[in-house]
This record gives structure tokens, sequence and C-alpha cells, in this order.
């Protein structure tokens, strides 16, 4: 069985920019990757590199995990019961996850593991006990500060002391998760690797190529020419303030202003049905949701990209979500809540304004005064745009993490090594 130089560990369907971009680094620095993920729901054209498994049967009997999946996309608000029930019946999620990718783990020995999120990690450090190899903890979030029940939260927390320190080394997203793991767990600060995307030249320039106005999502959607487009994109789902969002723009209702809903979820036909409700289906649109390659294109053709989270959990408040990179690619300024990581991003570059987006009212207040400074903020605010584009991009963040796995690939070649000398 060949060894790989890198296995990484996902429960995408969809696969994270995140992993997509790091995977593309590691093999053009001439490493070889596998990522492993749920074959359930996965698109059906991928590379080649991303290896999509059945979940081993045996992970499944009695956890109850097959029926919270079917239900948390066609029962959404029976979610969070069947959640809890889950948790009720597999009180170790660890020994689930390691039953899932049974197989995986079986056929994978590699120098270096990566776990993307926690319940990855238990299977990461499985893998690297079965094949030997190092492994590296990707944080993506505060996992276990998600709005999860104060059991929920306890089991992910207790899983996360308990294996953290035997990763390796310890990757994240921003400043302020990386200080709250090293505070919490005791372990070294971990390595910051932003979820920037790929450097490209400005892509409003490129979609200024004939007017945008008269073709993209204007077009698409039937937007007047005069509006003002308010961008949200990413998944429809719960616990974004999606809906409080929508009622912001029933609030704006006369004014020349268009939310556009880029993205699907569970959440979708709830929302739709909410305008419809409140006859306001000229101010909010909804667009599927397109590939991660023409996504930008799509998002240079907005004024402004809204990031509308609320401070309702930890993992909320310390986010800095990749809609935020986007639209610093895209060179679009940002309305957004006012949370510490976002704040300290907008604020750093000038690159738009922050906002209580707690109620409606003071939602839509906030995207009033967007619209009435444009005007004289907004050279200022493409200037900075420019800035953090190129100084937050992959090309950057990428680095950091190549130099993570090339150091543990390299000990994993030295331990090896040592181990074949003559005593």
């Amino acid at each position: 069985m060949n060894r790989l130089d890198v296995v990484m560990f996902a429960m995408d369907r969809r696969m994270d920019r995140r992993i997509v971009l790091a995977a593309e680094t590691l093999i053009g620095a001439g490493y070889s990757v596998r990522v492993f993920a749920p074959a359930d729901g996965a698109p059906q054209a991928e590379p080649a590199w991303i290896e999509r498994v059945k979940f081993n049967s045996a992970g499944l009997h009695g956890s109850g995990l097959s029926l919270y999946r079917l239900a948390r996309d066609r029962l959404p608000r029976l979610r969070g019961l069947l959640r809890w029930l889950t948790w009720q019946l597999q009180r170790r999620p660890a020994r689930l996850f390691e039953a899932l990718f049974a197989d995986a783990i079986a056929k994978a020995p590699a120098r270096v593991y990566v776990a993307n999120d926690l319940p990855m990690l238990p299977v990461a450090i499985a893998a690297g006990e079965r094949h030997g190899g190092c492994v590296v903890y990707d944080s993506h979030e505060l996992y276990c500060e998600q709005e999860f029940s104060r059991r929920e939260r306890r089991l992910w927390s207790s899983l996360e002391a308990e294996l953290i320190a035997r990763a390796d080394a310890v990757i994240t997203v921003n400043h302020s998760i990386g200080r709250e793991l090293s505070r919490r767990y005791a372990i070294a600060p971990p390595t910051i690797v932003h979820n920037a995307d790929r450097f490209r030249q400005s892509a409003r320039a490129s979609a200024r190529e004939g007017d945008p106005r008269e073709r993209g999502l204007r077009a698409s959607l039937g937007i007047p020419a005069e509006a003002v487009v308010f961008l949200y994109q990413g998944g429809l789902t719960r616990e974004r303030n999606l809906e409080t969002l929508v009622d912001a723009f029933q609030k704006m209702r006369g004014q020349r202003c268009v939310l556009v809903m880029l993205g699907d979820g569970a959440l979708k036909p709830e929302l739709e049905g909410r305008v419809q409700r409140m006859g306001i289906e000229g101010q909010v649109k909804f667009h599927p949701a397109v590939p991660q390659e023409q996504l930008l294109d799509l998002t240079a053709q907005a004024d402004f990209g809204v990031i509308p989270y609320r401070d309702t959990c930890l993992n909320n408040a310390l986010c800095t979500p990749n809609k935020l990179f986007e639209f610093i690619m895209a060179r679009v300024p940002i309305f957004a809540t006012d949370l510490p990581e976002v704040r300290s991003v907008i604020a750093r570059y000038n690159i738009g304004l922050l906002g209580d987006t707690s109620r409606a009212d003071t939602f839509a207040e906030g995207l009033r005064k967007a619209m009435q400074i444009a005007p004289a903020f907004k050279r200022e605010w493409l200037a900075g745009l420019e800035v953090a584009a190129h100084e937050l991009c992959w090309e950057r963040e990428g680095e950091k993490y190549l130099a993570v796995v090339r150091a543990l690939a390299s000990r994993d070649d030295r331990v090896r090594q040592a181990e074949v000398l003559p005593a």
C-alpha cells in the first residue's frame, strides 16, 4: 500500500474552499494528497484527489445519525431535537466518527494527517496511531461553542480537551479563536491561517467589461439599473440571522435597493414564503448557489456585501466567515454586524461599515446609512479593498499552512530514518 504524503479528513458534502485551497497548495509543492469525505450528497464532478467514501455501516448502527442526517434537510424544525437524540444514543462522538471512517482509515497510510474541524480530530489521530504519521488539527471555528445545547457543548469541549494536545500542530482561522484555544487547553498558540481566497485582479473591473448592470445578477433577477444591490452569499440556514435581514428590507420598502440572497439551504423555502407574505418580492431576490469559480464574478456586481451573523454564541462572535474574504477579493464594500474579528478587518482596511443587526429596524437603519454615505466613501473603500486583497490572499496564507505541513513531514522522515538505522 503506497504511503501518501498528506491525508485530510472532512465531513463536507460540498468541499469547503479552505480545504480545496490547502490541498492545491500542498499538491503544487510536490506532496501527494488525498481528501476523504462522505459520499452522501456529494457533487458529481470533483478533483481526483478527493475520495468520497461510503460510511462503514457499523458506525451508523444504533447511533441515530442516519435519521438525523435525513431529517436535518427535510424536517429542519426538528433538527435540534433530533441532534439531541443522536447524542443521547451515541455518547462518544470520537467512537462514532472513527467507526464511520473506519474503511478510509484502513487504506490511508500517510506522513501527515489533517483533521478539518473537531469531528475529524479523533479520525486523524486514529489514522496516525494505526499507520504512524503526524496530525494537524485545522480548527475552522470554535466548534464546541456553536449554538448547541449545554450538554452538547460539554460533550464537544470534553472531546477537544482530551485530544487537542495529541495533535502535533494546531491551525486555526483567526487570532481570537487561536487565543481561546490556547487559553482553555493550555496549548502553544496555534498557527493562524485566514480563510482567504486566491488573489485575482479586481473582479469589479472585469465585471465592468460591458455594464454589469445590464447582465449577470441584475439581468437574471430583473433588478433595475439604478437599484443599490446588497448581497448575502452562502448557506441559507438557521442561526445566520437571515430572517432579520429579510425583515429589514420590508422596512426599506420603496427605496432604491434590492437584497440578493445567493445560495441554497434548508431555510430557503421559509425565507421565500416570508418574502411573499410581506409582499416584497421586488426588493428581495433569490439566486441559486453557483460553483466557486463563478462566485466572485457575480459577487463583484453587488454594491455591498452583507455579513448578518449575530453574537448569539461565542463561535459566531469570533467568526471570520469565508464571505468576508470573498467580498474583499471581489472588491465589494461590506456592511456587517459589529463582531470583534470582522470589525478588526473592516476597520484596519477601511472597507465598509458596521451596524446593529439584532432587530429589523436597526438593521434597516444601518443599510440606509450605507446607501447615504456610499458616494462620499466609495473611493476610500475601494482603495482599502485593493490593499486588503493583496494582503489577505491565499498566496500568503497558504504559505503558512504549507510551512506547518512541511515541518511535520520532515519530522516524520527523520523519525522513520532513525527507526531503520542500526543501534
